[in-house]
């Protein structure tokens, strides 16, 4: 008698284990990573007096993140991306970033060379700002999209 109830509560258990495995699914998914964009500037850096294009200067994109610790506002500014303009003054910077509502970046140039490009120029600073409704929706994964802007620069001379 013993021996049937034990039988009997085997099969039992069996079938109920068969049940829950059936109900809760073979494969957990678990993704990790962050939400990515694609983000790029590009344009043209020219002497604002003659509008002739000025080659190897130097433009970098920053991003100043604040965070809050206890009572102290902590900055940091982040170099995302730098690059030469080519010959004729045209630059195109491209760097991965968190996707927010809105990213507020500072595009500089300077003119490393002094007179060897055609004179000797200031440097100069814009800010840049994308917008979410700026990325071209492309979602797969992790990765949202991209955004692209276009920012001429007229240098002063010094």
């Amino acid at each position: 008698m013993r021996k049937l109830f034990i039988k009997i509560f085997d099969k039992f258990l069996i079938g109920l284990m068969a049940c829950t495995e059936l109900f809760s699914g073979c494969e957990t998914v678990v993704e990790y990573g962050t939400p990515t964009a694609d983000y790029e500037i590009k344009g043209t850096v020219t002497d604002s007096i003659t509008s002739i294009p000025i080659q190897k200067a130097r433009v970098i994109v920053t991003l100043t993140k604040k965070y809050l610790q206890q009572d102290t506002t902590i900055t940091i500014v982040d170099t995302l991306a730098s690059t030469l303009t080519d010959v004729s003054g045209k630059y195109d910077i491209q760097f991965k970033e968190f996707p927010l509502e809105e990213i507020s970046l500072k595009l500089k140039v300077n003119d490393e060379d002094g007179a060897a490009n055609g004179g000797d120029f200031a440097s100069s600073e814009k800010d840049v700002v994308f917008k979410s409704s700026d990325l071209e929706i492309k979602k797969s994964g992790w990765y949202v999209g991209k955004a692209t802007k276009t920012q001429d620069i007229k240098l002063q001379t010094k």
